[in-house]
């Protein structure tokens, strides 16, 4: 709860951006918004009754311009301050993590009457390692795992990673990869940095000067966290304070966390080609071999992680055996996916003793790293490259032992099972393998292990989290909806939508099931749609149209059109708006990643044309594996999936619109469906009071003009 000096002190807060702050100006939706994050926020440290689980979590949606990101900084900044606890802010976007470092929290350090120092959270890939750096040659004698080779005649990297080298000597360059200038190959940078398998700590000649542990002090002498979803999902998977503070004693704010569930779930899912496995169990044989003669390790050492690697390949082999029988691909067909989860007790019996043996492979290489460790006390220049290579295959093994774990792992008659299918990888049989596949349905129980469980306080937020009006789907998704204490609160944007945008549904001729008619319609009416707009966004569900409409159309259109794929999603944007700004027209096509995180205020955007509703991929095996079990139950899979998702992206799409108060413009959907079924009426239920028109529109006077 909070108290009056909390309260006290949070209004003078927002006093002082009020008086100091160069144009801003709270909303009341805002003030709601703020009120919200600070009575859950508040509630960090108490326990709560069984009825009320869940209770110190909010999930918020911040329709657009509502001034979200003060709306849940100046509140939980506030309190941090005062209870003396870390804020953690996470996103899952790197613009909006660079829009607060740069801009969002500089501007409140400046205006704000308490202090708070800030730092940028990263994982330990986006830093050099010193000792690789400063020491190459030692890294490429040894025997590697795929990435960019020793012997590279490439002089580009060669010489990038000479200046890298010196630059980081010379301090003008922090060894942080987002800190250089330029795009370093990842290839390159794959050889100059490592991961917690490949880190000698404390034993590192180079430990005093590591990038990672100087962001990591920075990390703790911070109040405010600014982190990624990805970052903070492996930061809760490891001991308190390796990365991220105790959970228990944080704050959270998770800003567009819409995308967290597919994020958890992603972690969660693991797989391994089978014959390639094999390649590279014997390349790791011969890594511990090096590093039994290059630092003189007990010659057991190396005999078992040889001997462990014989008993893999061989579960492997049989492995593959027991797939081929098992699993048919008819024609062009690459997945075979196993109904209901279920595995043949043949695969089955395989996978268990390929588990059995890869474990063992895995204590052997950790003997074996550990003893190259130890010799790093000594030695720490010899043993970093041999520490660094045995522990990119304990890396390999694990993700093998994940994938056997996903896959044998038994469900519950009530619980969601797990996905499991098999890739085939090649056509010819000399080079064809096989990758087996495991990913859970969902991320709820991951979740709520990681996070909902542990956290002290979090507020989720979003511009769009609810389908079709309902949270009811992110609910599920994210393992919320098994807590009944959870806020939820849908905030509007204060947009006047009536007022400054219309929703417009044209007749159409021809089905989306139709593909060539439909594509060859919107390349017909696109011409008519365009012709008075200065900036315009045509969205479509499939490159395959977009790329088909995009040569359909008159060569004078076409000239105007800026295609996604054609260039970075930033060069395409900036291009886009450079037109805009000379003076010309420029129309952008684009698919699902241009209809979510996209600023095009003004001129640069004023009408948003949406090809086709875009529903979720009918084959992706976690899809169909998440279909059949919400039919098996008994419930509508379309109803309670395919629809809401199908809300969630279309109202991502028509919020590309109006990103200001003075923005003026038309969303046209060039879909049937929208207007005439039911379902269609449920998705328009869910969206902004567009000023709605059907069939045939009068062209505005300030689009004509």
């Amino acid at each position: 709860m909070l108290s009056d000096d909390e309260k006290s002190l949070m209004q003078h807060c927002l006093r002082a951006l009020r008086e100091h702050m160069p144009g801003f100006a709270t909303r009341r939706v805002q003030l709601a918004m703020m009120a919200e994050v600070a009575h859950t926020l508040a509630l960090i440290g108490q326990e709560p009754a069984p009825a009320d689980a869940g209770q110190r979590i909010a999930v918020i949606e911040a329709g657009t311009g509502i001034g979200k990101t003060v709306g849940y900084l100046l509140p939980a900044i506030a309190l941090a301050h005062a209870r003396g606890r870390k804020l953690v802010v996470s996103s899952s976007t790197v613009a909006l993590q660079d829009q607060l470092m740069a801009k969002d929290l500089p501007a409140l350090q400046a205006h704000l009457p308490i202090g708070f120092r800030c730092a940028l959270a990263k994982g330990r890939r986006r830093y050099v390692c010193p000792a690789k750096l400063l020491a190459p040659e030692a890294q490429r004698t040894v025997v590697g795992d795929g990435v960019e080779g020793p012997h590279s005649t490439e002089d580009h990297p060669v010489r990038l990673e000479g200046r890298l080298a010196q630059a980081f000597q010379r301090g003008t360059w922090s060894g942080d990869r987002d800190d250089w200038p330029a795009a370093i190959p990842d290839g390159l940078w794959q050889r100059l940095s490592t991961d917690r398998q490949g880190c000698l700590g404390s034993r590192c000649p180079e430990y005093a000067r590591c990038p990672f542990q100087t962001a990591r002090q920075h990390l703790q002498e911070a109040e405010v966290l600014v982190a990624n979803h990805d970052l903070v999902l492996s930061a809760l998977d490891m001991e308190p304070g390796v990365l991220l503070p105790d959970p228990a004693e944080t704050l959270f704010v998770l800003d567009e966390v819409h995308g967290l569930p597919a994020k958890a779930a992603g972690r969660d899912a693991s797989r391994h080609a089978v014959r390639a496995a094999g390649r590279w169990v014997e390349d790791a044989a011969a890594v511990a071999e090096d590093a039994g003669h290059g630092l003189r390790l007990d010659r057991g050492l190396a005999a078992a992680v040889g001997g462990q690697g014989e008993r893999v390949c061989a579960a492997l082999a049989a492995l593959h055996e027991e797939l081929v029988r098992h699993c048919r691909f008819q024609g062009d067909e690459t997945v075979h996916r196993f109904a209901h989860g279920t595995l043949p007790p043949g695969v089955a019996d395989q996978g268990a003793a390929l588990r059995e043996a890869a474990a063992g492979l895995h204590d052997a290489l950790a003997a074996a790293r550990d003893a190259a460790l130890a010799r790093a006390q000594r030695d720490a220049g010899a043993a970093q490259p041999h520490v660094a290579a045995l522990g990119s295959y304990l890396g390999h093994v694990e993700q093998l032992i994940a994938t056997w774990d996903g896959m044998l792992r038994p469900c519950g008659d009530a619980e969601p099972p797990t996905a499991r299918w098999v890739e085939r990888l090649g056509r010819g049989a000399r080079d064809a393998d096989l990758r087996v596949c495991a990913s859970p349905i969902g991320a709820g129980p991951r979740l709520r292990r990681l996070l909902w469980d542990r956290a002290g306080a979090a507020v989720l937020t979003s511009a769009t989290l609810r389908g079709c009006g309902s949270f009811d789907m992110f609910l599920e998704e994210s393992g919320l909806n098994a807590l009944p204490g959870v806020h939820l609160l849908a905030l509007l944007s204060p947009f006047s939508y009536e007022t400054q945008a219309e929703l417009h549904l044209p007749a159409m001729r021809t089905h989306p099931r139709d593909a060539a008619a439909h594509t060859e319609e919107v390349a017909r009416q696109l011409p008519t749609l365009l012709a008075a707009q200065p900036g315009a966004l045509v969205l479509f569900a499939s490159a395959r149209q977009m790329h088909q409409v995009a040569q359909a159309l008159p060569e004078a259109l076409r000239s105007e059109i800026l295609v996604q794929g054609s260039l970075s999603k930033r060069q395409l944007l900036e291009r886009h708006k450079a037109r805009i700004d000379q003076g010309l027209r420029s129309v952008l096509f684009g698919l699902a990643s241009l209809s979510e995180g996209v600023d095009l205020p003004g001129r640069y955007c004023t009408h948003v044309i949406i090809a086709k509703l875009a529903f979720g991929v009918p084959d992706d095996p976690v899809e169909q594996a998440r279909r059949e079990w919400i039919e098996d139950q008994g419930r509508s899979a379309f109803d309670e999936r395919s629809l809401p998702e199908a809300g969630i992206r279309l109202a991502q799409a028509v919020g590309r619109l109006l990103r200001t108060p003075q923005d003026h413009g038309t969303v046209t959907v060039l879909d049937p469906r929208l207007g005439t079924t039911a379902w269609g009426r449920r998705l328009l239920a869910g969206l902004p009071p567009f000023r709605l028109v059907q069939g045939k529109r009068a062209v505005p006077v300030r689009e004509a003009a």
